[in-house]
């Protein structure tokens, strides 16, 4: 009997300890876990990012360059203030000195083409003795030169002419000359950009290819602030004054930018 119940307590152990031991290889949890570790490194893999044959990598640089030069466009834009009771005086008044103005500055040297005149009038009330008003007009007169000597010329006439407010002339680069600064600079800063990549180059063990393109940056221009030797001129302060002062442009800078993009081997 006691052999029995000993046989019966040894199968029923056996069978609790398979049990357990199913329990903690469950092929379901051991299947979820192979799926969810396979999926992370898939995911950092990546197979789905084709890499990239060696015709498409590539190596962008920049380069810059300023370049300085004296500018060679001279603008004058003097003003004048008219102001009558009378309409018709005032007009009469303007037109008269519009004339002339125009007609020195030909004689100056001047081309007509490079003057232009423009008439701002309002009707300005204010009274004296609560009974008068005046017709108050300005007139804008703008003359262009190209040379220095031309400019010191102009401002020496304007300056007789009773303006309100500098003669000093707005100094900036013609057409011709922002062009041909154009390309000095964009030689300068593809030359630096192209000396930069042949520097990685060296450093990091490749060769530098052909162009894969090429972005050009907008040119800045600064226009420089004007000199005379008395800065008052500058806020009127001598504005009726009929001495002339020497004109000074200074040079103005041009900064330019290029990044190259560059196929490596």
């Amino acid at each position: 009997m006691k052999s029995a119940n000993t046989t019966e307590g040894s199968k029923k152990g056996e069978a609790s300890a398979t049990k357990a031991l199913t329990v903690r290889i469950n092929p379901w949890w051991l299947s979820a876990f192979l799926v969810v570790v396979i999926a992370v490194l898939v995911f950092l893999w990546r197979p789905w990012d084709a890499a990239p044959a060696a015709g498409d990598r590539t190596i962008r640089v920049s380069g810059s360059a300023t370049v300085m030069a004296e500018p060679d466009k001279y603008v004058f834009v003097p003003r004048y203030k008219f102001q009558n009771a009378d309409k018709a005086a005032g007009l009469a008044e303007l037109t008269a000195h519009s004339e002339a103005v125009v007609a020195g500055l030909k004689k100056a040297g001047v081309a007509d083409k490079d003057i232009k005149t423009d008439v701002n009038g309002h009707r300005n009330y204010y009274r004296y003795d609560n009974t008068k008003r005046l017709h108050v007009y300005m007139l804008r007169v703008t003359a262009t030169v190209q040379t220095r000597k031309s400019a010191q010329k102009v401002q020496d006439y304007l300056v007789t002419t009773n303006p309100s407010g500098s003669v000093t002339p707005r100094v900036e680069f013609s057409t011709a000359k922002r062009k041909e600064l154009e390309s000095k600079g964009r030689l300068e800063a593809t030359k630096e950009a192209r000396a930069k990549a042949e520097q990685q180059a060296e450093a990091l063990g490749f060769r530098i290819g052909k162009v894969k393109n090429v972005e050009d940056s907008d040119f800045d221009y600064g226009y420089p602030v004007p000199y005379t030797a008395d800065m008052k001129r500058l806020d009127g302060a001598t504005e009726h004054s009929s001495t002339s002062l020497t004109v000074q442009p200074g040079e103005n800078e041009l900064s330019y930018s290029v990044r190259v993009t560059y196929y490596i081997k």
